[in-house]
């Protein structure tokens, strides 16, 4: 990013990228890489393996082995180097592609950001956060399952959260900080942003580890924000509020 952040763009480049994940009581089918239908075929899949890190095709030992067994023909090989590299030295060529040594490394973009807690702070955020992330989502959006509904649920998401932390004796978090900020006039992404990340430029490389590293859960918050009746039990329920929450 070389501009300013921009909460809602963000957020809404973020929904872009996440299954549209409706609740389990339908049968549910998604194309995971329906965010790239719009691409030429094999600049689709390259995008999203340099994205997500998906295998998209064979490794070049499988190939190889294809070549060995007779499966790609010795013709169709000898085609595709004279269509790509003319006649700069195929057999060069040729040879390279069949015996050397070669590395294909799977790096996706997502999640490298967020890696850096674990490797220079030893703080695995994914696991200090989702259990109780989870925890308070599934209760929240309980569909009748539970004995008791989700204390304030009628508020949304966030205020019932905030509500509940500054009401009860023992609530889902033990920092008073995090108390205070929940119950602040002017809580906000952005603010909470410069807290844990600081660089502005940084902020939706963030978000993106963060919400793609959960992106059912994501997902179906979306869904359910656009179509209140993927659910029988109407909550009140935004991405906002959830990117907020986390």
């Amino acid at each position: 990013m070389d501009s300013p952040f921009n909460e809602d763009q963000c957020l809404t480049t973020i929904r872009h990228y996440l299954p549209t994940q409706a609740t389990l009581k339908d049968f549910v089918h998604h194309n995971s890489l329906h965010f790239f239908q719009e691409k030429e075929f094999f600049n689709a899949i390259f995008t999203a393996s340099k994205i997500f890190g998906y295998k998209v095709t064979f490794d070049i030992e499988t190939y190889r082995k294809l070549y060995k067994q007779g499966r790609i023909r010795p013709g169709i090989l000898d085609r595709i180097i004279a269509e790509r590299v003319g006649k700069r030295n195929p057999d060069a060529f040729k040879t390279k592609l069949l015996k050397e040594e070669c590395k294909q490394v799977y790096d996706p973009r997502v999640g490298k950001l967020r890696a850096h807690w674990k490797s220079d702070y030893f703080i695995d955020m994914d696991n200090a956060v989702h259990p109780v992330l989870f925890r308070i989502l599934g209760s929240y959006l309980d569909q009748g399952i539970a004995l008791w509904h989700f204390p304030f649920e009628d508020k949304g998401l966030i205020a019932a959260v905030s509500i509940l932390e500054n009401t009860v004796f023992s609530g889902f978090f033990r920092s008073k900080r995090v108390k205070q900020l929940l119950a602040s006039d002017d809580l906000g992404i952005e603010k909470l942003l410069q807290i844990i990340v600081g660089k502005s430029e940084l902020f939706q490389n963030y978000l993106f580890d963060q919400q793609l590293a959960h992106k059912g859960w994501s997902g179906m918050v979306c869904a359910v924000e656009e179509n209140s009746d993927l659910i029988f039990y109407k909550k009140r329920v935004s991405f906002k509020d959830l990117v907020l929450l986390e």
